[in-house]
């Protein structure tokens, strides 16, 4: 059963591997740091808080408190082979920006444009050198959402087959394209009572006599069959 709430193990962090001027670019090298990463947390911009004057001021009169950007902090292991690391301290030396991308293992996450405005590292006994890197970001976040690839098709490896009574058989279907996300079937006979089908694509011959099984797809309701004759 898949869990209605996103999980941390698996999740995906890249950072661009040069300078980037939008959150989510294309054609972009990305180099992932999951592997030593350890904790991410984000925190979002503070607003102004407005005030106005009279109950009937229908404009923005006056300004309580400053604004503050929003922020990313990525805690990690330090590593002496991690390039999305290099990128980090490279965008922090140079003052320029990178793309950020989070993607949890669902394919649902976030894009960021940030600049590096502060790295730390701490190192203690008997531990691994842990690093710190703070993210301001530019502009606002931007959604991703998991990538669905649609089924376009259904082939069956059989399309007639004989059996003899009581004998047993499996078919076996191809969806394309073969990275569709929803690959889930079902099974159908026309005739049950001559040819039993199971949910997993193996019949059985129960009677003299012919009968079609049809498999469908969840997504699409593309359709193969097969022409199953059942002989004494």
């Amino acid at each position: 059963m898949t869990s209605k709430f996103e999980k941390t193990q698996g999740t995906v962090v890249s950072i661009s591997a040069t300078e980037a001027s939008e959150a989510n670019p294309a054609g972009i090298t990305w180099l992932s740091t999951s592997c030593s990463a350890r904790e991410l947390s984000y925190t979002g911009g503070q607003k102004d808080d407005i005030d106005v004057t009279t109950l009937c001021s229908t404009e923005k009169e006056m300004t309580n408190g400053l604004s503050a950007p929003s922020e990313m902090t990525i805690n990690k292991n330090w590593s002496a082979y991690d390039d999305a690391q290099d990128s980090l301290m490279a965008a922090y030396e140079t003052d320029t920006r990178r793309a950020v991308r989070v993607i949890f293992p669902s394919g649902n996450g976030f894009a960021y444009l940030a600049e590096v405005r502060q790295n730390s590292w701490s190192a203690a006994t008997s531990g691994v050198v842990s690093a710190s890197f703070t993210l301001r970001i530019i502009g606002k976040p931007i959604r991703i959402f998991a990538v669905t690839i649609p089924v376009t098709g259904v082939l069956l490896d059989k399309t007639t087959l004989s059996v003899k009574l009581g004998e047993s058989f499996t078919l076996t279907p191809t969806i394309a394209p073969a990275s569709a996300t929803n690959r889930a079937v079902t099974w159908t006979s026309s005739t049950p009572g001559n040819v039993m089908i199971a949910a997993s694509g193996s019949g059985v011959g129960l009677a003299v006599g012919t009968s079609t099984i049809t498999v469908k797809t969840t997504d699409g309701a593309k359709t193969a069959t097969c022409v199953v004759t059942v002989t004494a």
